[in-house]
């Protein structure tokens, strides 16, 4: 359902006089649903009939209503875009009340998603079972897709409990996002977006942002000689501060191919420490944060890499997605993914 969506229809069934109020027009994404109230008054018969572009209950072309008001869009965009939505009075057939409901098109949900954390209010995953949990600083704001997070860069991130899928991530992996940084301190030097590890332990798979703009993937797997594993970075400034962009990282161990995007372009990784190369699976670990690199009390404010700024539609793939696929989604733009 599209984001923080909702609406009533009122029909003024007066005998008198007719009276009918139409509401203001509303956007929705293929397949999303729309819930309509349609209140009649003036007569003890409060049943209306449900049409789409004058067709009673719709259809697959224009979208479907059911006899309580719900809506659905069609899964195609319709020719034209725009549909009307209208409910009849069954005490007076002449008192009505309409609205145009535009249908956009979405991203298709990439195969292999494991946890998507669209931000709506909530640490809530609406592809998996991976609810995160608030911690500090997070509030919520408009961002891309509706409403996102907002971390203040200090106390805030989101916590993911361990679980089964989670540790199905064994080979290839992803992680994409809209996110809106704010300047980094030097002091500080870097902030992680998303943090797969365990602390003074062993690395998983993270992605950061350094004080310079620089974007950073961070991986260890079986074959790591090292503890930390390997960094692979780009050139400063590919990270734009104060200004909204879709990041995504991926990694394939069956290649030893590890890929970063801004915006659905390919950046060039340069590898800055440990092996250059890597196979096997990702190391075992049991923390997955959003927002931060691990608590300020192990290895203090620099080491905890709190996250300043928006992040919205964070989401993680068991799979290495395909340019095509991460560029298909930043042209949604404010439709988003699918869902």
């Amino acid at each position: 359902m599209l984001k923080l969506l909702s609406m009533a229809m009122v029909i003024t069934a007066c005998i008198a006089a007719a009276q009918i109020t139409v509401n203001v027009a509303t956007t929705l994404r293929v397949t999303d649903t729309l819930q309509l109230a349609a209140p009649v008054s003036g007569s003890t018969n409060k049943n209306v009939v449900w049409k789409v572009n004058g067709i009673i209950g719709g259809n697959s072309i224009v979208g479907t209503i059911s006899l309580s008001g719900l809506y659905a869009a069609p899964a195609i965009v319709p020719n034209p875009a725009s549909v009307t939505v209208s409910a009849v009075s069954q005490a007076d057939s002449s008192k009505s009340s309409s609205t145009p409901v535009t249908i956009v098109s979405c991203a298709p949900v990439p195969k292999g998603i494991v946890s998507w954390w669209p931000g709506e209010r909530g640490p809530q995953d609406f592809s998996g079972n991976n609810r995160g949990v608030l911690q500090g600083g997070v509030t919520f704001v408009p961002v891309k897709v509706a409403l996102g997070f907002n971390f203040n860069g200090s106390t805030g991130y989101i916590d993911v409990p361990d679980s089964t899928s989670l540790h199905s991530i064994a080979k290839t992996v992803s992680v994409e996002m809209w996110a809106m940084p704010k300047t980094i301190p030097a002091s500080i030097g870097w902030a992680y977006l998303y943090s797969r590890r365990n602390p003074l332990t062993s690395e998983s798979f993270s992605v950061y942002i350094l004080s310079d703009g620089t974007l950073g993937i961070l991986l260890r797997t079986s074959s790591s000689t090292t503890q930390t594993g390997s960094k692979f970075e780009s050139v400063p400034g590919i990270v734009k501060f104060g200004k909204l962009q879709h990041l995504a990282a991926t990694a394939d161990t069956n290649t030893s191919i590890v890929r970063a995007y801004v915006n659905g372009s390919a950046v060039s990784l340069v590898n800055v420490f440990g092996p250059s190369s890597f196979s096997g699976t990702f190391s075992p670990v049991t923390h997955l944060y959003i927002g931060r690199r691990e608590d300020v009390n192990v290895e203090g404010v620099a080491g905890a890499g709190y996250y300043p700024g928006l992040i919205d539609e964070a989401s993680l793939y068991a799979v290495a997605l395909t340019q095509s696929q991460i560029q298909s989604i930043v042209n949604a733009g404010i439709n988003g993914k699918c869902r």
